[in-house]
């Protein structure tokens, strides 16, 4: 069908796109970029006045690239997949406009069929003209925005992590720390403090190896960062640097902070009430509108089921796809920024004094080859000996059996229906008739078992992934009391190290098995850092880091922890506040989505079991009047409702979990739970 071939370019399209935006993100320089700078930078360079804002975005962006150069790449790709879909489109042309007659009803009037059918070439010319062209442009409008984009992500991730990183500042000068040193200690731990130490990183870059000063590696600062409060922050720094006032600067700016964070909170659910009003219109009553129109345009143009195929299998999935994009652009659905992979991280070893081992080059080599060795295999022997905490940590591993559970249950196919299905394999050929009947009835008996497949492969992940994410909720919920607890025996005289031994031995809930193994550290005469980053790493929660890094460094730094413990301990419960008034509000939200989802059940539901069946009586005894109508395939349209029904099932979900959980994955169960009731909906009742 000619929507295969249209979906082709689409994908065609967002592949080359995806994967060159991915190199600019990675910043990799290719030949490619070369040629087309060489073709196309001189044209670029002359004009560059008039991308000044461009310019900007590329660097709030830490795109690595000038402004002539990104345009000149731009433009060679751009060509090249404009060209590749030109060519598609004379293909596509040919085969549309030299079929019969009666294929070309979609596109043409019947009566002008013929007269198009003499224009066979002049007119696949002009497909593969409006291709290149719709090619061109949008893989160009997308590249010249993906830096504006970028950099909006950019100013959501560091304003968000501002705050914690803020606190952490303010621990290590309220210990004496020179500001410089600060920054250095906080860059080494981007991993945790998020976009805000990346910024803080390119400071101390700047000073290391460009040789500048502290306030010129501000300023440079200051223009690349796409963040209003970045700034803010750095011109106030600016002025105080000089002066003994930065510790009460910092804490000054914590305090101002937090109330910023609060009102962003309250910004960020308004614009989540025009998100869903947007999904519900856009993406639910939308497409049901236009299925029925189709629907009833049967009767005048058959050839409509196949704008159906394009709107179910095409347009749906990729409209969800940038709404979800769209959600990413209003800011963090979720509190905590995202948490690396502990094995991605580098260490530091600058501070560390080189030592000569004796071995040769080529015996180090080797003999770190066998560490790296040694380190895998360790990892693999503790993947096996504790399965249940390697899948809780990691929930992704469950699809080594969910998949392998779900594949031995489509081997259960009937036989006739595997030799169908792959004869149908085999003899795949793109036309642009209407679905086969015989293709209608396989799909119709096949299209159960990849439902089932499907939910067996995903429920294992859904359950581990909200057991870690209910872990991770709960062990948040007790940090604020574990502050309090801490900042009240530190008022108390008492020292750090015997506050955790007293805190142990109260209810903490899911904290106190954990904060048992820290009282056996300290007992065993662990010192108290080391007691504090063995819970980090048992925890291993993204707020739990940031906190137990600022208590390791302000107890490394000062006795005193009384005002550290107060305004982490302050950040913490605002912060726990804003995650149950966002959590609240989220609820309407997944409600107002099943609620649509369920009346479009409905409505398509009524059409399968009710209109259709009426409506081809009245196409047969229409057409043995002599009137009008098209030939109505009940079985095609009735799939076309149940996967159209699946799909919105399934997308749905992931939508409700993105805005209700802050997480796509967090709403891969009621995507299940939607294409289940679908599945029954349809399989027993239609």
């Amino acid at each position: 069908m000619w929507v295969n071939g249209c979906g082709s370019t689409v994908a065609l399209n967002g592949f080359c796109t995806g994967i060159w935006l991915l190199k600019r993100g990675n910043m990799t320089y290719t030949i490619l970029d070369e040629l087309a700078y060489l073709f196309y930078g001189d044209f670029f360079y002359k004009n560059k006045e008039y991308f000044q804002d461009l310019k900007v975005k590329i660097r709030h962006s830490h795109i690595s690239m000038s402004v002539d150069q990104y345009l000149a790449s731009t433009f060679m790709y751009s060509v090249i997949v404009g060209i590749t879909s030109g060519i598609f489109g004379l293909w596509l042309g040919l085969k549309i406009f030299g079929s019969p007659v009666s294929r070309l009803s979609l596109f043409v009037d019947p009566a002008r069929a013929d007269i198009a059918g003499e224009y066979v070439y002049p007119l696949a010319l002009l497909v593969g003209l409006i291709l290149f062209l719709v090619s061109f442009f949008a893989v160009f409008l997308v590249a010249y925005i993906y830096p504006y984009f970028q950099a909006n992500n950019r100013q959501a991730s560091i304003d968000k992590s501002m705050l914690p990183a803020i606190t952490y500042m303010y621990a290590l000068t309220k210990g004496g720390m020179s500001i410089y040193d600060v920054f250095r200690s906080l860059s080494r731990y981007s991993y945790i403090f998020g976009a805000t130490a990346e910024e803080i990183s390119y400071v101390v870059r700047d000073m290391d190896y460009l040789g500048k000063d502290f306030i010129s590696s501000l300023k440079i600062a200051k223009e690349r960062t796409p963040s209003e409060i970045f700034k803010d922050f750095v011109d106030g720094l600016i002025i105080v640097s000089s002066s003994g006032t930065i510790t009460e600067y910092i804490k000054n700016k914590s305090e101002q902070y937090q109330g910023l964070a609060e009102m962003a909170n309250r910004n960020l659910l308004q614009r989540l009430d025009v998100l869903a009003e947007i999904y519900v219109t856009a993406l639910v009553a939308g497409p049901l509108f236009v299925m029925v129109t189709l629907v009833v345009l049967q009767f005048f143009r058959p050839a409509s089921a196949q704008i159906l195929y394009m709107l179910i299998y095409i347009i749906l999935p990729l409209a969800t796809l940038l709404y979800l994009v769209l959600l990413d652009t209003v800011g963090e659905l979720s509190i905590d920024p995202k948490k690396g992979d502990i094995r991605s991280f580098t260490i530091n070893l600058s501070d560390i004094p080189e030592i000569n081992s004796g071995f040769t080059e080529e015996v180090e080599q080797k003999r770190k080859k066998m560490y790296m060795l040694y380190r895998e295999l360790h990892r693999l022997k503790d993947m096996v000996l504790n399965p249940y905490r390697t899948i809780r940590n990691e929930p992704r591993y469950t699809f080594f059996f969910g998949v392998p559970l779900g594949l031995y249950y489509l081997t259960q196919l009937p036989r006739n229906l595997r030799n169908s299905l792959f004869s149908s394999f085999h003899h795949l050929n793109i036309s642009f008739d209407h679905v086969t009947d015989s293709a209608i009835k396989l799909v119709t008996a096949v299209d159960d078992y990849f439902v089932i497949f499907i939910v067996v492969a995903l429920i294992p992940f859904i359950i581990f992934y909200e057991i870690k994410a209910w872990r991770m909720r709960k062990i948040d919920e007790k940090m604020p009391d574990f502050l309090k607890s801490l900042s009240s025996m530190n008022e108390s005289g008492i020292m750090l190290a015997n506050s955790l031994k007293i805190i142990a031995e109260s209810k903490m809930g899911i904290l106190s098995k954990e904060l048992k193994k820290l009282k056996e550290d300290l007992s065993w005469g662990t010192s108290t850092s080391k007691a504090l980053m063995n819970l980090e790493n048992s925890i291993r929660t993204p707020s739990s880091s940031r906190i137990l890094h600022i208590l390791v460094k302000a107890n490394e730094s000062t006795s005193d922890l009384k005002n550290v413990l107060s305004i982490t301990a302050r950040q913490v419960r605002n912060d726990e506040d804003m995650k149950k008034e966002r959590s609240s509000a989220m609820v309407v939200y997944v409600i107002t989505i099943y609620v649509a989802f369920f009346v479009f059940l409905f409505i398509v539901y009524i059409l399968a079991t009710n209109f259709f069946p009426q409506t081809a009586s009245f196409s047969t005894s229409s057409q043995g009047m002599g009137g009008i109508g098209g030939y109505f395939n009940v079985e095609e349209y009735s799939m076309l409702m149940f996967h159209s029904a699946l799909v919105q099932a399934f997308t749905s979900g992931i939508v409700a979990g993105k805005m209700g959980q802050g997480s796509a994955y967090l709403g891969l169960k009621y995507s299940v739970s939607m294409v289940i009731i679908t599945y029954v909906a349809f399989t027993m009742f239609v």
